[in-house]
């Protein structure tokens, strides 16, 4: 009686723990998709990673700094936050800590110039080059 009752104790505690596996790693893929809206006239993008916020910091620094056809405007290292222009587009990144190794980021654009949908893929390339940068697969989640 106690070996049976423990054996149904231990392959539930099994079951138990794979499910919390499993859930985690469904966690980790959601993610990774890039969430866009936007208005008239400007485009917010949204994602969760699964990093640390210096490092993804440090990262989408790196990318604004090295890319062409970017001017920085500003920087803030205490929000890690920075901001720059691209043609006619005013662009915010910022990265926010979620967790010790999960973070978001969010990067909004404004242009009085070029329609929605473009500032809305500068939104979601922005975040791409932080993520290939990183060496991170994120993809763009379709409505």
């Amino acid at each position: 009686m106690k070996t049976q009752r423990f054996y149904i104790h231990s392959i539930l505690t099994i079951l138990l723990a794979f499910s919390f596996i499993t859930a985690g790693a469904q966690f980790i893929a959601l993610a990774r998709k890039i969430k866009s809206s936007h208005t008239q006239n400007a485009a917010i993008s949204v994602v969760v990673l699964d990093a640390k916020t210096s490092k993804v910091y440090r990262a989408m620094t790196d990318t604004v700094t090295t890319a062409p056809k970017i001017k920085m405007t500003g920087r803030d290292d205490a929000k890690k936050a920075v901001s720059f222009t691209t043609g006619t587009a005013q662009v915010k990144m910022k990265v926010d800590s979620l967790d010790r190794a999960l973070c978001q980021i969010t990067v909004s654009a404004t242009d009085s110039v070029q329609p929605s949908t473009k500032t809305m893929e500068l939104t979601v390339n922005a975040i791409q080059g932080v993520c290939k940068k990183l060496g991170i697969k994120c993809s763009v989640e379709v409505k």
